[in-house]
């Protein structure tokens, strides 16, 4: 039988009803059709099209930058600018940088956006401009109607959200030195206070704690006015968990009824696309307000990443897979895994750039890099449990197809150093994933042996079995399918 290593959906929720897992693994549907055949147990053949699993991408230093952590960043027009810790940095292709000025900081993401000709950054509370033609950076607080927390750009019109208040300001047009006090706009269509705010589709969106507002440029003296019938059913969560992505608005939703799903716009209709497994995760966090979030594409993939600071893991959610799965840095010390190392992205120079909340390093994330920073990356994936209305069965071999062959050159070595292949670990639960087997370990091939078969043999009988395959080594890891031998007691 296929076996569920390569199934469809995964993520483990509360209680026994989900026992699935993926952690630094992401799926991928195979679009040639109908690729693999294989005979049937009764005649004729079988057409399979499957998913399969490949390794998340890996990080390598790209700057480490004197101030830090890195906490946002923006490209424009080939050049790439970062706020780090309390300073304003210029990053460039050969990976030097140097600080263009100093911004105030905080423990929050910094907010950046542009027109053609300057940078706007909210930081620590203060605002600022960046001109590009001169390297100057100036203050602009003193001209707001309070202390900014965001802020966005479209029109070459700025506007900044503030702290505890229902208004957003604007600053004149190509001109994010002069903020007139006659550009602010009250929120009128809810009470509460402002929460985020993004542009999208040069619509600008409000967002509050129970509902969401989607205002336009008509040119009138508000400049933004709010769009007739577009008023949202559903609030923010998290200031700096709505993104861009897919021509939609993502974001981490609140309203009176409750909190913590995840929703994607529909023109003006919210639609779920968090499971029941993310949003019991995300129940769990006490400081949902400091979600981030960011997205990115790599390899015809589209991701949006979600980092709780002090959670156990980083959920990322594939678009065009509609599959959530979890990205998380293994540390050894402590024999636990602590959120991906990375909270902001910045795609410059070809590259994916992204800053790390734990460090003041800015890393480039690739599939090249096959540790993070050097530190192995512990993949885990948990299948489906295997049952069959609680009769025994007999599981008799264990398949699982990976590319094999690509272990590095030189080979890996063990604790004598001596060669070895690179290692892949079985172990299993009976018991739906409270207790758990010895570990059982594969080799998969050293370098050039594309033809290695992994597999386990008796493997005992079960009434609810878990497998899970562990693997730390330093290869581009992939599973291309996976079958198990079973039989049902006479």
């Amino acid at each position: 039988m296929r076996f569920g290593f390569v199934g469809g959906s995964y993520t483990a929720q509360s209680g026994a009803v989900a026992d699935e897992e993926a952690i630094n693994w992401f799926a991928e549907t195979n679009e040639s059709g109908n690729p693999f055949v294989r005979p049937q147990a009764y005649g004729g053949m079988e057409f399979a099209t499957i998913k399969s699993y490949f390794g998340t991408p890996g990080l390598a230093v790209f700057a480490a930058l004197p101030d830090g952590p890195p906490r946002g960043g923006i490209e424009l027009n080939g050049r790439m600018f970062e706020v780090s810790g309390g300073t304003l940095f210029e990053v460039f292709a050969d990976k030097t940088f140097v600080a263009r000025g100093i911004v105030a900081k905080d423990s929050n993401p910094a907010s950046l956006c542009a027109n053609s000709i300057q940078l706007l950054i909210v930081s620590g509370g203060h605002a600022y401009c960046f001109t590009l033609a001169t390297n100057i950076l100036a203050e602009v607080t003193s001209q707001l109607a309070g202390v900014p927390v965001q802020c966005d750009c479209s029109d070459t019109i700025g506007v900044v959200m503030f702290q505890n208040s229902n208004k957003y300001q604007m600053s004149q047009v190509l001109d994010f030195t002069t903020w007139p006090g006659i550009l602010v706009n009250e929120v009128s269509v809810f009470a509460d206070n402002i929460v985020s705010i993004i542009f999208n589709h040069r619509e600008l969106w409000v967002f509050g704690k129970k509902r969401s507002q989607p205002y336009q440029d008509t040119g009138s003296i508000e400049i933004f006015d709010v769009i007739p019938g577009a008023l949202i059913e559903t609030g923010c969560a998290a200031t700096f968990s709505v993104a861009r992505v897919d021509n939609s608005v993502f974001w981490i939703g609140q309203d009176e009824r409750g909190a913590v799903i995840a929703w994607r716009s529909n023109g003006y209709t919210p639609s779920r696309i968090s499971t029941h497994a993310v949003e019991f995760w995300l129940s769990q966090q006490t400081n949902i307000a400091s979600l981030v979030s960011y997205s990115y594409q790599d390899h015809g993939h589209l991701f949006w990443v979600l980092y709780v600071p002090n959670s156990d893991c980083s959920w990322v959610y594939d678009i065009g897979e509609n599959l959530w799965h979890k990205r998380a840095t293994w540390i050894s010390s402590k024999g636990s895994y602590e959120p991906h190392w990375s909270w902001n992205h910045v795609f410059a120079f070809g590259k994916h750039l992204v800053g790390d909340w734990n460090s003041s390093n800015l890393y480039e994330m690739s599939f090249d890099n096959v540790t993070d920073n050097g530190n192995l990356i512990r993949r885990v994936r948990r299948a489906p449990t295997v049952t069959n209305e609680k009769e025994w069965m007999y599981h008799t071999q264990l398949t699982v197809d990976f590319a094999a062959g690509l272990g590095p050159q030189p080979a890996l070595t063990d604790g004598e150093g001596n060669p070895r292949q690179p290692l892949a670990v079985l172990r299993w639960s009976d018991d739906r994933g409270q207790t758990w087997s010895n570990e059982h370990v594969r080799g998969c091939g050293f370098a050039g042996q594309y033809s290695k078969r992994v597999f386990w043999m008796r493997l005992g009988r079960s009434r609810n079995r878990v497998y899970e395959l562990i693997i730390t080594d330093p290869v581009s890891w992939s599973i291309v399918d996976a079958y198990l031998e079973i039989a049902n007691a006479q």
